[in-house]
């Protein structure tokens, strides 16, 4: 063997070495975010995977359809706080057709439909980016049960004063947890993929934490600049974003916005020659009681399975609509739902007359990512050449998975980056925690690079 391959091996073994230990470490500390260990969308990620948390009683987003708000109940969300108030005399405003509720409507479903508090911050002149906004909510949050939903229009401002909302308190509250300093502001919004990087906004944030203006604060790194206008999205890096199970509204939102592809991991009704149809979200049912038959129950789309399986027998039937017989949903055909589950074909035939590409990667939850991510790597990388890219699955974990890793793979970051951002998507990644993705992100981020490194020194 060649003396220096032989002395470049040894070193490439032992950065091996090292690498895991220092990156299975670092990726339990370095996630920018106070307290983020689980998924968003609180006790529900499936119907709440839009709500991104900023700590656990404090999640965010942009303004809730009605079917949102008692999402928000069923995810276990105790109040909704929009941060505007929107008036009965405001002009109709829909998101990609489904209408959004004014603040008098809204106040209704929540807590005279779905049981929540609802409170709003600011009216429509006041200034979001000031010191009276971060002081209303300073007021306003101890008043509420949590956890608590808070919204804007698309997730920014609201994100700006309730971030400020924690650094005030850091400030001014030895006790206070968590904390939030300046540079925690900066990481945390650039995580999220927002820019409050303006001289105006740098300013206020210099006021509320009595820091100076940092020379270089954390910029995001995402493209289209104007993704929030589809704030449901949680971006991952450059082109990639992830989601769970978008609608049929979505669509027209996601084209305008500048996406060219969307990638969809559920599973048809067949994969692998076996029946695949997964659970469609319905209103007061209950996740992850299985879609077929099994143990003597019928399916879970029955009248027996569906009345067994709902979270609160006790809500009243106009919790469903003002017609409804039942308090319970039976099927959801805006999510591509039929009479058994989600149908991926429904969804297929739902980009038919868009602009966007529509790919089909089923992976099913049993399925190892291993082999699955050798199988599709590549088409993953071509596609993400092609432009803009949401991934999306049930509720976004199979998404954000895979999603980091090949833009990892595509902009050739390190597997400390991927662990991390796993991390700071709800996802955590390590060696004890979801092992076997682990060992798909070594394989294609250090192993291979070792072995092509290898390769070009021999």
């Amino acid at each position: 063997m060649n003396p220096q391959f032989r002395l470049r091996l040894g070193q490439l073994l032992r950065v091996r070495w090292v690498g895991t230990c220092l990156a299975s470490q670092q990726s339990q500390t370095r996630s920018v975010f106070p307290d983020r260990r689980h998924p968003p969308g609180l006790k529900s990620p499936r119907k709440c995977w839009w709500a991104k948390e900023i700590t656990p009683d404090l999640h965010i987003g942009g303004r809730p359809t009605e079917k949102q708000i008692k999402y928000a109940a069923d995810a276990g969300f105790k109040s909704i706080v929009s941060l505007f108030a929107y008036p009965d005399d405001e002009a109709t405003t829909t998101f990609g057709g489904d209408y959004l509720p004014r603040t008098s409507e809204a106040r209704y479903i929540a807590e005279n439909v779905a049981g929540l508090k609802y409170a709003n911050l600011l009216e429509p002149m006041d200034e979001w980016a000031s010191v009276d906004a971060v002081q209303k909510m300073t007021q306003i949050l101890p008043t509420l049960p949590k956890p608590v939903y808070l919204h804007c229009d698309r997730g920014y401002t609201i994100t700006f004063v309730t971030l400020l909302y924690l650094a005030n308190q850091t400030r001014h509250n030895p006790d206070f947890t968590p904390r939030i300093t300046s540079a925690d502001f900066y990481n945390i919004s650039a995580a999220m993929g927002l820019d409050f990087i303006s001289e105006s906004l740098q300013k206020v944030v210099s006021k509320i934490t009595g820091e100076p203006v940092p020379e270089k604060p954390t910029r995001p790194d995402v493209e289209p600049e104007d993704w929030m206008d589809y704030w449901m999205a949680h971006p991952v890096y450059k082109n990639w974003f992830t989601a769970g199970q978008i609608t049929k509204s979505h669509i027209s939102v996601l084209e305008k916005v500048g996406f060219t592809s969307v990638i969809n991991m559920r599973p048809g009704i067949m994969l692998d020659g076996k029946p695949s149809q997964e659970e469609v979200n319905l209103l007061n049912i209950q996740l992850n009681t299985g879609t077929y038959a099994h143990d003597g129950k019928e399916p879970r789309q029955f009248k027996g399975r569906l009345e067994e399986t709902r979270i609160d027998p006790k809500r009243p039937t106009y919790f469903i609509s003002p017609t409804s017989e039942v308090n319970y949903e039976s099927r959801n055909y805006d999510e591509f739902g039929d009479d058994i589950g989600y149908r991926e074909l429904t969804e297929r035939q739902a980009f038919e007359s868009s602009r966007l590409q529509y790919y089909h990667l089923p992976l099913n939850l049993n399925t190892p990512y291993g082999p699955y991510v050798d199988k599709a790597m590549s088409q993953f990388l071509k596609i993400g050449g092609k432009g803009h890219v949401l991934v999306h699955c049930a509720m976004g974990m199979r998404a954000a998975y895979i999603a980091v890793l090949v833009a990892a793979v595509q902009y050739d970051k390190d597997l400390d980056w991927a662990l991390r951002r796993s991390q700071e998507l709800g996802y955590g990644v390590s060696e004890d925690q979801k092992p076997e993705i682990y060992d798909t992100y070594y394989k294609w981020l250090v192993t291979k690079r070792e072995k092509k490194e290898l390769v070009l020194l021999a």
